[in-house]
């Protein structure tokens, strides 16, 4: 898998390198798109044996509704970073509108309740009168709504959403500054195609743009080849600008995936970091994905799902 990047520095949402093998995290018009019932777990720890590090987990579930072009689907995600933990919960809903005989353009929408909890007493304070530590809640309610469009056929698609409409505030304080703490509206802009290689062979490139208010772009790109429609191998890079003292935000990023059967798949992603952060986490970052689909019919399904 290839990813390169530019800086994050206000990233909120947990990035996961199968990103592709899960697009309802990021755009909510993907939900029913696969006609049977569909759904990932996925976990992800980074910067493994440093403490306070981000653990990140994911699961979804899908469907389109039979005879319908409506697709329904729901998501829980929890993102911890040392005290902080955000765990949320998602409805989705997409319409499905046939644009050819083989080309489909949906629209989703979700709508979110996200928990956000710090555990103050992880936090070292110098100052026990600090008007930052005062009058805190541990625990903050925040409403969010996510939108977004998915033009697909089997071997192409294209996506544009937008998360975080509301931008809702976490609440947690009300120390001077505290208004700042909230949701960054994030954009995403997908798109990907499966080339023939051979007759066992395929070529799957993508693209993932992002923009997160108050960080830079994002861009990533990545490439897998696709064996006998069951093996998925690909390798990758991922660069972004100079960060500190530290060097460039370099790493090398590997992904494989095994469809099992029909309706069963796993994932594994490691990531490896290139500039002086790897010399304090020579372990990396690890992601694995289970992945499932369900067809209703006790049929075939009809064609394979790259997408």
């Amino acid at each position: 898998m290839a990813l390169l990047s530019s800086s994050a520095f206000a990233q909120q949402d947990a990035a996961y390198s199968m990103y592709f093998f899960n697009p309802v995290y990021i755009n909510p018009a993907y939900a029913g798109s696969r006609e049977v019932l569909s759904g990932s777990l996925v976990h992800r720890s980074q910067w493994v044996s440093m403490p306070g590090a981000p653990s990140s987990q994911s699961l979804t579930v899908h469907s389109a509704l039979p005879n319908s072009r409506i697709g329904l689907g729901l998501q829980v995600n929890n993102d911890e970073l040392g005290p902080m933990k955000n765990t949320g919960v998602s409805a989705v809903v997409a319409y499905h509108l046939p644009l050819t005989e083989k080309t489909k353009l949906s629209f989703g929408m979700s709508g979110s309740l996200n928990n956000i909890r710090i555990n103050w007493n992880e936090i070292n304070i110098n100052d026990d009168f600090d008007p930052a530590f005062t009058n805190n809640t541990s625990s903050s309610w925040v409403p969010d709504v996510n939108a977004g469009l998915y033009l697909y056929k089997t071997r192409f698609y294209l996506g544009l959403s937008a998360n975080h409409l509301l931008q809702s505030r976490f609440g947690l304080t009300d120390a001077p500054g505290a208004n700042r703490a909230k949701f960054h509206r994030q954009l995403y802009l997908t798109s990907g195609v499966v080339i023939p290689v051979s007759a066992a062979v395929d070529f799957r490139p993508s693209v993932l743009v992002k923009y997160v208010g108050a960080a830079p772009a994002v861009a990533e790109i990545d490439g897998s080849f696709i064996f006998y429609e069951k093996l998925f191998l690909g390798a990758g890079f991922r660069s972004a600008k100079r960060i500190n003292m530290a060097g460039m935000d370099n790493m090398l990023i590997g992904i494989v995936q095994f469809q099992f059967t029909e309706y069963l798949s796993a994932g594994y992603a490691y990531d490896y970091y290139l500039n002086r952060n790897g010399t304090y986490n020579s372990i990396g970052t690890h992601e694995i994905m289970l992945g499932f689909d369900i067809s209703r019919n006790k049929t075939r399904m009809s064609s394979p799902r790259f997408f």
